[in-house]
């Protein structure tokens, strides 16, 4: 029986048809099938899989293996996380008001200001999700996550409502991977013909470029500053560092022993995680 290892980095992925057209395909070709949901936004996981039980499989499927970043590294060497890399406040004395989210219920903890100061959103089997804490502003500056067996395995801490460090814990609470997400500045150009229904974004500045022609007609040019996100990794078993979030999701797939299974990657990531699997087949969804 063939293997294969989908490996899942964002909520759009789980959601694209192609993604489902492979899983099906696999799964009607006898293939054990191993879904990894490596998200580094470690609250997209519970999304993630939300997403994927949408997915309407065919009656009698095999069950599809879906882990995480978290399950891989349960058994991993780690240090003691310290009280400066996470909030852990007492909320039982605060205010709770309980609301629900669909089927989901959150419980609001509001302190003597009436601030919102935590908010907890619990599974439709009461097991915790989640906990964000908010700052003054009602901004969040931290969310705790959790697993089946309420047990603390991410923490990610935020500024100005942006994510910028995940803490990934193994099955004993202590720091196993530290994420740190930086800003890279990017220069960004969009070429739009007179006869275009859509305008180009008010923020680009339009350019001369002579080289940039059609067969019937000239095209403006419009150039901006775009942002981009890159994500570094530090292990804390083996203190190596990753600068490519890439390069860690090579080490990732090395540990699930991938040599006799075929990998599976988003189309939209492929150009730059393939350089990392030298010599590999690699598919895309």
């Amino acid at each position: 029986m063939g293997r294969a290892i989908f490996l899942a980095t964002t909520i759009q992925g789980i959601r694209k048809a192609t993604f489902r057209r492979q899983l099906l395909s696999l799964i009607s070709n006898k293939y054990q099938v191993v879904v990894l949901f490596a998200m580094t936004d470690f609250d997209e996981i519970w999304q993630a899989k939300r997403e994927f039980s949408k997915i309407d499989l065919p009656a009698g499927t095999p069950d599809v293996r879906l882990i995480s970043l978290a399950d891989i590294y349960a058994d991993h060497d780690g240090v003691e996380l310290k009280k400066t890399d996470f909030l852990d406040p007492d909320l039982t004395q605060l205010k709770k008001i309980d609301s629900h989210e669909g089927k989901l219920t959150v419980a609001r903890y509001i302190n003597h200001d009436g601030d919102i100061v935590a908010e907890t959103l619990f599974d439709s089997d009461s097991t915790r999700l989640h906990t964000l804490y908010f700052d003054q502003n009602s901004r969040i500056i931290q969310t705790n996550n959790y697993n089946s067996e309420d047990q603390l395995f991410g923490i990610e801490k935020y500024q100005n409502d942006v994510l910028v460090e995940s803490l990934l814990l193994n099955a004993k609470g202590e720091l196993v991977y530290r994420f740190t997400n930086y800003i890279k500045n990017q220069k960004v150009s969009y070429n739009v013909t007179p006869s275009a229904t859509i305008s180009a974004p008010e923020d680009l500045t339009e350019i001369q470029d002579d080289n940039t022609k059609s067969a019937d007609e000239s095209l403006k040019t419009y150039e901006g500053q775009g942002k981009s996100v890159f994500t570094k990794a530090l292990s804390y078993s083996d203190y190596h560092r990753y600068d490519d979030i890439n390069a860690f999701y090579h080490q990732v797939l090395l540990n699930m022993n991938i040599e006799d299974a075929r990998t599976y990657i988003d189309i939209d990531n492929i150009v730059d995680a393939s350089k990392y699997l030298p010599g590999k087949r690699i598919f895309n969804y």
